[in-house]
């Protein structure tokens, strides 16, 4: 099959595959520098700098959740207004969420700024200061550099509504980048700075982002500008409605994966966070992959799902079937040669137990099958039933992970993270298949 049989179809699955194969291409440049990133930086910090990083990379996370399910919140709502081809809904939508997520990081940069003082870091990340100097004003300032970041950061949701996420893409694998180069300079010129480190890794993709807001608003799309007299009040319920469920989604997910590194510090020290993070990067690799798939699917979901098309969402879930059967094996593979990987990319400074490569697999498969069903499930906006669950887990996630991690050590942390996760991958293949076949009643359908 040549490259232009492949781009045949409908014009919503051609500017899918046309997207998907963009996204490719970015995201190998992405995963590259993403492989090169971790002994870059392991060059330039020492192990421990290195574990309160990753710690601490991993609390700001959190910042991501912050918009309340803002961005996509537009992102479905800009997908449908779109989809009725009524343009001026769009840009208050647009300026609507713009002008929020001001107020909101405004607020929360104000907030950080009072509590800030009176926050031991030091104790949190269980270091002290003989070992990382300035640690609460390297907190601080990654912190509101991040918050900055999240305002402008809705560009990526317009171009993923726009069934464009290959843009969003190539700014990522761009902010990614030239943290890359600015490291490796660091690197040449100075002595190893976590201070650095966090300003480089918080700033890249704000200075991405800032590039990308002119050339998307005043060439790409500039019917969609964020506009201060076009804020509507009354839209905020509207992009609230959809957004919380996604906020209270994506905060319990982050929670999920920043308090793993937190748990594993607090127990067995900030060394004990490189050898995880590095697995979990290994196999993280074909998530990032699986999601340049499957994401073009949720704004054209939306598409189909307004346009009354449910056949066409049921010959996409068909196909993205068979590449799930393709990552399955290609995570066995990973799984087995996982020692030797590391052994090339990093070295042998840092040891990671097969068994701890092979159960972090076994979790990136769990995920990657379950964010299939909810990515199709959020793009048709049922997000109750995911929303309790995420929750429900988010809950149990400590005590649990607690537990196992005494007794079992840190693979016993992500073995608890591998069940708790089963329960979502269970539950939105039943609610899926359920709404396709129009059997869906009570919360089944929310």
């Amino acid at each position: 099959m040549n490259i232009f049989q492949l781009l045949k179809g409908d014009s919503r699955s051609v500017k899918a595959k046309k997207n998907i194969i963009a996204s490719l291409a970015y995201k190998f440049i992405d995963a590259l520098v993403y492989l090169l990133l971790v002994p870059a930086t392991l060059g330039y910090l020492n192990p421990y700098e290195y574990g309160i990083w990753l710690t601490l990379n991993s609390i700001l996370m959190w910042i991501n959740s912050f918009d309340i399910g803002l961005g996509n919140g537009l992102r479905n709502r800009l997908a449908s207004s779109i989809a009725q081809n009524n343009k001026t809904l769009s840009q208050s939508y647009v300026s609507t969420t713009f002008i929020m997520l001001i107020i909101i990081m405004g607020a929360l940069i104000a907030l950080g700024s009072v509590v800030a003082p009176f926050i031991n870091w030091y104790d949190i990340l269980s270091t002290t200061p003989d070992k990382v100097a300035g640690l609460k004003e390297i907190v601080y300032l990654s912190f509101a550099i991040f918050c900055l970041n999240f305002i402008f950061k809705f560009i990526g949701n317009v171009y993923q509504a726009m069934q464009m996420p290959s843009i969003n893409n190539l700014m990522v694998a761009s902010g990614h980048l030239l943290s890359l180069i600015i490291i490796y300079i660091l690197t040449l010129t100075t002595k190893g700075s976590l201070f650095w480190v966090a300003v480089t890794y918080s700033a890249s993709p704000l200075i991405i982002y800032l590039i990308a807001y002119p050339i998307t608003f005043d060439k790409v799309y500039p019917f969609l500008k964020p506009n201060f007299k076009l804020f509507r009040l009354e839209y905020l319920k509207d992009l609230f409605q959809i957004g919380l469920q996604f906020f209270l989604i994506q905060l319990s997910t982050i929670l999920l994966f920043a308090f793993s590194n937190i748990l594993i510090s607090h127990m067995f020290g900030p060394e004990e966070v490189t050898p995880y993070n590095i697995a979990y990067r290994y196999f993280s690799l074909i998530a990032m992959i699986m999601s340049l798939v499957i994401s073009p699917m949720w704004s054209a979901t939306t598409d189909a799902y307004t346009k009354g098309d449910i056949e066409w969402i049921k010959r996409a879930l068909k196909k993205i079937h068979l590449i799930l059967l393709g990552v399955i094996i290609l995570i066995i593979v990973m799984i087995l040669i996982s020692n030797f990987v590391y052994r090339i990319w990093i070295g042998n400074e840092v040891k990671i137990p097969f068994l701890l490569s092979a159960l972090m697999g076994l979790y990136q498969l769990i995920i990657i099958t379950s964010l299939t069903y909810s990515n199709f499930l959020n793009g048709l906006g049922k997000l109750k039933l995911q929303t309790i669950n995420t929750v429900t887990v988010a809950l149990l996630y400590i005590p649990l992970c607690y537990f196992l991690g005494i007794r079992m050590g840190v693979v016993g942390i992500i073995i608890g993270m591998c069940i708790l996760n089963v329960s979502g991958l269970i539950l939105n293949y039943i609610q899926f298949n359920k709404i396709i076949t129009h059997t869906a009643t009570g919360i089944w359908n929310k």
